[in-house]
């Protein structure tokens, strides 16, 4: 063995005793950045510490508890640099995720990257959006088939339609769950309506962007007045107005169509925009059953708390686990259904990217009105040009 491997065997396992004999919350504190004049013009140094002489290293314990989350900034009270911790609760909650994955659930959680350092109150803007329902919305009589039929024990619309089911959808950080569930529902109803030959995906831009009148674009919209644009006005397709999570001037005329819209027409006859017909109510379990096996996916509306943004397989029923106060409401695509076990659930598509959840999708409790998607569910009949 050469005398530099020797050297090394021996320094390399010295050094190291010394880094680890050199711990604990003793470190004299900074800052250190004047000592040395190479930290970067951002690097927030006051509440950083010297480890030994290797280098200036800037500790950034942010806490990420259910109390939020700490940055180092001025005190309030003593006028000197110290960590300042946020009251708001974060997304992400350390408790959520060691308790439901102890098993005592019927789901399992995650820590979502996308997720960090968010605000709950913020995710509950941003990562939902729909607005609470009107009055006399919540007036409308539901529609009630009273089959007396026998339902299969699974039943999903990607199978049953292959090819016709639109995507899943990343809303990002914009509060439009309300549109991209009304354009993905219609364009479910478009392409299974029309078999096949009007099978395009519909831009829920198109809602964001130009449906206004009465609502909040990425901060929130009502469902009732969006349904009504799409059923008045019209949407257009994805690749004529593709999504930008974010509120862009509408490019169209009120009462234009495909052709002065400069869109391209899946189908030559069409020349006016992607009409849906009136919306109709469900709030019973073997009717909603019934609407999406003979017409296709509808709209839900649920109610969403701290927990649901762990999910990450399974099926869902909220727990108290976590901050229990904050909550919103979120619009929803159901797709179908199954069993677990003796666990009746729903399959339901989420709108926040295939890399949540089940690709996407979730499955949560169905008969018992988990979280109150049972309680408002939505139909509709597309306008096809040709069935």
């Amino acid at each position: 063995m050469g005398a530099m491997n020797i050297l090394y065997l021996i320094l390399v396992p010295c050094a190291w005793c010394v880094v680890l004999a050199y711990h604990g919350d003793d470190l004299p504190p900074g800052p250190y950045c004047g000592l040395t004049g190479q930290c970067c013009s951002n690097r927030q140094d006051s509440c950083s510490h010297k480890i030994l002489d290797f280098s200036d290293v800037e500790v950034k314990s942010i806490e990420e508890k259910n109390a939020g989350y700490c940055v180092c900034d001025v005190s309030p009270l003593t006028g000197n640099m110290d960590w300042i911790c946020s009251s708001d609760p974060c997304i992400i909650d350390e408790r959520i995720l060691d308790e439901v994955n102890r098993g005592f659930t019927t789901w399992k959680a995650a820590n979502y990257s996308e997720f960090y350092n968010k605000k709950l109150k913020d995710g509950i803007i941003y990562k939902l959006g729909t607005l609470p329902l009107s009055a006399e919305t919540l007036r409308m009589y539901p529609i009630r088939y009273n089959k007396d039929i026998e339902y299969p024990r699974h039943f999903d619309s990607r199978t049953r339609w292959p090819g016709l089911i639109s995507p899943i959808v990343d809303q990002a950080w914009c509060g439009s769950d309300w549109a991209v569930s009304i354009a993905g529902v219609a364009s479910d109803r478009f392409a299974i309506q029309s078999n096949g030959i009007e099978n395009m995906v519909l831009s829920p831009q198109t809602l964001v962007s130009c449906n206004t009148r009465g609502q909040q674009s990425c901060d929130g919209g009502h469902i009732d007045i969006a349904w009504n644009f799409a059923r008045t006005h019209g949407l257009v397709d994805e690749a004529c107005f593709p999504y930008k999570a974010a509120k862009t001037p509408c490019p169209f005329k009120r009462r234009g169509d495909l052709i002065q819209d400069g869109c391209r027409p899946v189908v030559a006859k069409r020349f006016s925009r992607y009409k849906v017909g009136t919306p109709g109510l469900l709030q019973n379990e073997r009717d909603i059953m019934y609407d999406i096996i003979e017409s296709g996916p509808v709209q839900a509306i649920m109610t969403v708390r701290q927990d649901f943004f762990h999910y990450r397989q399974g099926v869902y029923r909220h727990t108290n686990i976590g901050d229990t106060t904050l909550q919103g409401l979120h619009s929803v695509r159901i797709i179908g259904w199954g069993d677990d076990n003796g666990l009746p659930y729903w399959i339901v598509a989420n709108s926040w990217g295939p890399q949540w959840g089940e690709n996407g999708f979730f499955r949560i409790a169905r008969g018992t009105n988990e979280s109150g998607i049972e309680s408002f569910v939505v139909t509709v009949l597309a306008e096809v040009t040709e069935a």
